[in-house]
């Protein structure tokens, strides 16, 4: 009975572990409404930490669009990033037109894009972070070669 109950606790200690650094990055939160009748509601939550993972099984090909511009661009993300970091939360772009609404803010350690125009309402959340490491990853991939 000690051997099962030892035997649990380990199981246990394992899933809070890996849990703990599943989301230590924090979370994407994707969330597409359409607005039409019979449109599609989209509400998507995942570990900032699944990117790296993810971004092995993309072909290298999918990357050619960033290819040949995106090295030139890692300087400036590593200084956006963490600027972003230490700036308060707040209200960074707010685009109001009759037909749309477009607002970009930083929450904690996240950029957070809203749009709401007359078919459909997109909310998008992603870690300064994982967005920085992930554009790292997308430019070492381009080093390597077809």
């Amino acid at each position: 009975m000690i051997l099962l109950a030892k035997l649990g606790i380990g199981v246990l200690a394992t899933a809070v572990a890996g849990s703990a650094a599943l989301s230590s990055e924090g979370f994407i939160h994707v969330s597409v409404h359409e607005k039409q009748p019979g449109g599609h509601n989209i509400n998507l939550i995942v570990p900032a930490a699944i990117v790296p993972v993810a971004l092995h099984f993309v072909p290298r090909q999918s990357l050619a669009g960033p290819r040949e511009n995106l090295q030139q661009y890692l300087p400036v993300v590593d200084a956006a990033v963490p600027a972003l970091e230490d700036c308060p939360d707040g209200v960074l772009v707010e685009v109001v037109d009759p037909a749309e609404h477009v607002l970009i803010t930083k929450s904690g350690g996240s950029v957070i894009i809203d749009v709401n125009d007359p078919g459909e309402t997109v909310h998008v959340s992603v870690p300064l972070r994982a967005a920085q490491s992930s554009v790292h990853q997308i430019a070492a991939a381009n080093r390597l070669p077809d």
